[in-house]
């Protein structure tokens, strides 16, 4: 299967790193996009979490925005060539949250950065699926006080979970829930409002049991 093209590393550190791109609106990678880039001269992959996505103007886009009227006669045309043809430049900021190594994936930060001007791709559903089998993947998160990552934590289980058959997703999510519990036992608020995010995902309505903050 061809990887979905991303973008170019930028600039990065162990912890994070930012993408250069253009992509149309449809191929931009939304919060909490699971993203994979080569780490020690391409033998490995580090594993990374979609956190902030900034988009980008340039001469033609602000005259754009500056001079079109909305009812301008071919004004929608535009929009949605904007939208749907022309690039946008867009910087995308991510967190690493594991690697791959011969064992296996670990969990936390890579043994080195990836490299600038590196290819970043979308992980593909398998990788998803094996990554987050072991809810370490979701401790660089927890221990991330200066990203979103409560909604991180959220948007990324729902994506695991959205991966797995209905009869898996509950026990799937208990699981994830009382790791989460044992992290988090000493901040009973931030635990409460993270387990409420998950419970309450759309499409999770009738799936999720998790244990409640204490």
């Amino acid at each position: 299967m061809q990887e979905r093209f991303v973008g170019r590393v930028l600039r990065s550190d162990i912890r994070l790193f930012t993408v250069a791109s253009r992509l149309p609106e449809p191929d931009v990678p939304t919060f909490a996009t699971f993203v994979r880039a080569p780490i020690q001269q391409g033998n490995r992959h580090l594993i990374g979490l979609v956190y902030d996505i900034r988009l980008q103007d340039d001469p033609f886009l602000r005259e754009i925005a500056a001079s079109i009227p909305v009812d301008e006669a071919g004004y929608q045309e535009i929009i949605r060539d904007q939208r749907e043809v022309r690039t946008m430049p867009v910087e995308i900021s991510i967190v690493n949250v594991g690697y791959e190594t011969e064992e296996g994936y670990r969990y936390g930060f890579p043994p080195q950065p990836p490299m600038l001007v590196h290819t970043v791709s979308l992980c593909d559903e398998a990788t998803v699926y094996a990554f987050t089998e072991h809810p370490d993947f979701l401790r660089p998160l927890i221990e991330s006080r200066d990203l979103p990552a409560d909604e991180l934590i959220a948007r990324a289980l729902r994506r695991a979970a959205r991966l797995r058959s209905a009869a898996q997703r509950r026990p799937y999510l208990t699981a994830m829930g009382r790791y989460l519990a044992r992290y988090l036992s000493h901040d009973p608020l931030r635990l409460e409002k993270v387990l409420r995010q998950i419970s309450t995902l759309p499409e999770l309505q009738s799936a999720p049991e998790v244990p409640h903050a204490r």
